[in-house]
């Protein structure tokens, strides 16, 4: 791997076009240190001052009530009510578990109900639970199908990097009072290892939806197939403006 301020001046005239002004006026790269990719995708999304996913409003669209599909006409239907709940919520995006409500977490829910072992307590972790939609779903499913015995003595643990989105899980979940003894949300980064303590044999279910493309990751960069690839930074650059990402 090249040095780093090697990589620096060629990638970044090659990614930095990509960058946005308003994550750099935010702070997340300050001064003249250049600071590594996924250190930036770290900050840009989940610094707890600014992280795209630490605002209180958040990015993540929550739908009034589900979409009725039987009253829509086709794809050309659906994606005309879908533009008018995007102008409705003013927001930036809504999830495939928030679209599709309560049945996509209702056939995860119904997967892990046919093929989980039933003599054990269920225990489910959900990495980046959003704002909790997928955990109603499976709780309010488990509750009216699973044995009594199950629903009550299973935990449903959500690992949340953001707050304010812990919160909102509490808040979603929290309608059914029910579902709160059997729901825990970890505020904690489902990455860093420390944070599970000791391997535990129990067995266990692990939901991730939307997360892979939302985690911290490095970037690399070779000019040609013969060049070696380097390691990309980004720096600020006084005076140059980005686009975006």
């Amino acid at each position: 791997m090249a040095p780093a301020y090697l990589a620096t001046v060629p990638a970044l005239q090659r990614v930095a076009r990509w960058a946005p002004v308003a994550l750099f006026s935010s702070g997340i790269v300050a001064g003249d240190k250049p600071v590594l990719v996924r250190d930036f995708v770290k900050s840009a999304l989940y610094d707890p001052n600014h992280g795209y996913f630490s605002k209180r409003s958040g990015p993540v669209g929550v739908l009034d009530s589900a979409i009725r599909f039987n009253q829509l006409e086709g794809r050309s239907a659906y994606m005309k009510h879908l533009d008018k709940l995007y102008k409705k919520h003013d927001i930036a995006w809504f999830t495939p578990v928030e679209l599709f409500k309560p049945w996509y977490a209702h056939a995860i829910a119904a997967s892990i109900l046919r093929t989980a072992n039933l003599s054990v307590p269920l225990k489910i972790y959900e990495i980046g639970g959003g704002s909790g939609t997928c955990a109603k779903g499976v709780l309010d499913y488990m509750m009216l199908n699973a044995p009594p015995k199950v629903y009550n003595n299973m935990k449903y643990i959500s690992v949340e990097i953001s707050s304010s989105l812990a919160e909102k899980q509490l808040e979603t979940v929290g309608e059914v009072q029910s579902h709160l003894s059997k729901f825990t949300v970890e505020h904690r980064d489902a990455t860093d290892r420390t944070g599970w303590g000791s391997k535990n044999p129990q067995p266990c279910w692990v939901l991730m939806l939307e997360v892979l493309d939302n985690l911290p990751h490095d970037l690399v960069y070779s000019k040609d197939q013969v060049s070696p690839w380097m390691e990309v930074w980004i720096e600020k650059v006084n005076g140059r403006k980005f686009t975006s990402l």
